[in-house]
């Protein structure tokens, strides 16, 4: 059974006050529960198509629609409600004194009681490791700590929808891998996520469906194995080959693995294909 779209853009237009036009004619649907990697090189339109899909910004022409109601100037509020964004820059979210009150201003502002604000805003620096750091100015944090600081604003708001905008960046490859461990656990829960990376290798073991941009309008959207392996879209988009799939190629290429195999995503799948391999 298939799980209705929550998401949708239809025809969507944006250009900025410079005049310079940053989306054409964007259309994506969305759906209850999907993991979605959203590529492409900058300036490509990634970040204005989400600030659209969550009201920060008015398309010049096209439409927003949330669980197929159209979204008018009234309902941009609960918009922002269920479309949770997290900014590239964390300077842009982080607005409170201490790290505790900056995830709390959120749920504050939703009116709820002050024993669940307490529940939610200890349950989103637990998941980002973030309890050490609660009494802290956040202005004066790392680059990485600080990002940490702007997803769990979002992840203590709670909304269906949430919008990471490059998440990886500032990380350490060992809050790269925390960062994943919460994104399965939000799955868990039921979220619906959408990732704009650089990052290629995250893209491909962390995704299940890719979306690319280039020059303002999606050039491509499928599951991220036949998207990230089509070197006609790689070259189009401005994007790599994982390191995963290139090492893939090796391994048929040198016979270590037949030319049917199916593609790994990290480094267990590699282990266990080679040893059914060795076995049979």
């Amino acid at each position: 059974m298939m799980e209705e779209i929550l998401l949708q853009a239809e025809n969507l237009s944006y250009s900025y006050g410079t005049g310079s036009k940053a989306l054409y004619d964007v259309s994506l649907s969305v759906r209850k529960g999907e993991k979605i990697a959203v590529l492409g090189s900058n300036g490509a339109g990634k970040s204005t198509c989400f600030l659209n899909l969550n009201g920060v910004l008015i398309p010049d022409t096209g439409t927003i629609r949330y669980k197929g109601k159209k979204i008018g100037k009234k309902d941009l509020n609960e918009l922002r409600r269920k479309v949770g964004i997290v900014f590239q820059d964390a300077d842009n979210q982080i607005i409170a004194s201490t790290v505790s009150a900056e995830v709390s201003f959120g749920p504050m502002n939703l009116r709820l009681s002050k024993e669940e604000v307490k529940q939610r805003v200890e349950m989103a620096l637990k998941s980002m490791n973030l309890m050490m750091l609660k009494d802290r100015p956040p202005h004066y944090l790392s680059g990485g700590e600080k990002k940490r600081v702007s997803i769990a604003d979002i992840i203590a708001m709670e909304p269906e929808v949430i919008i990471f905008d490059e998440p990886t960046a500032s990380l350490d490859p060992v809050n790269v891998e925390m960062l994943t461990q919460v994104l399965d656990k939000m799955t868990e829960m039921g979220k619906t996520l959408l990732i704009s990376t650089h990052d290629v290798d995250f893209a491909y073991k962390w995704a299940e469906r890719a979306v690319v941009f280039a020059g303002g309008t999606i050039i491509a959207d499928g599951p991220v194995t036949d998207i990230l392996t089509s070197d006609l879209i790689l070259n189009q988009g401005n994007l790599k080959k994982p390191v995963l799939m290139e090492v893939y190629d090796s391994l048929v290429k040198c016979r270590i693995l037949p030319e049917m195999s199916p593609y790994f995503r990290d480094t267990k799948e590699l282990n266990q294909l080679l040893n059914r391999q060795y076995e049979g």
